[in-house]
């Protein structure tokens, strides 16, 4: 059986767009979303109770009063979890001192200097957030 050179022609474009087609579903399929490495900066509490707050008064049409005692529910609300974490606190502390204890153990005495100052940058970022507005 003899091909013409339109048949030949023929199947080596449809070879061809077969390969571009399958290359460009195969990358579709394998390509990853982007991540960006600059995290969105975090609200501060005041900012979330601003929009949160706006929110309310438009979506339910709250009247000058609600939104006053919505304020008030707000600030009760702020007490109570600080109490909260108050009373949480020395416990939560002396779990991660008890996993810094084991963490310790497990490491070689070259790596204990780099991990105290991972724990001490740890401990900094923590002050940071309580000293920042809003909280």
């Amino acid at each position: 059986m003899k091909l013409s050179p339109g048949k030949i022609g023929l199947y080596l474009s449809l070879v061809f767009a077969s390969g571009i087609a399958s290359g460009y579903f195969l990358g579709r399929l394998s390509a990853s979303p982007v991540v960006s490495a600059n995290p969105s900066p975090q609200r501060s509490n005041e900012d979330w109770r601003k929009q949160f707050v706006d929110s309310m008064r438009v979506r339910l049409k709250m009247s000058d009063e609600q939104i006053r005692d919505l304020n008030e529910i707000l600030d009760e609300t702020r007490v109570e979890y600080r109490l909260l974490r108050e009373r949480y606190k020395p416990e939560m502390d002396l779990i991660h001192a008890g996993q810094v204890t084991k963490i310790k153990k497990l490491l070689r005495p070259e790596q204990l200097p780099e991990y105290e100052r991972i724990e001490r940058e740890r401990e900094e970022k923590i002050r940071a957030r309580k000293t920042a507005p809003g909280m």
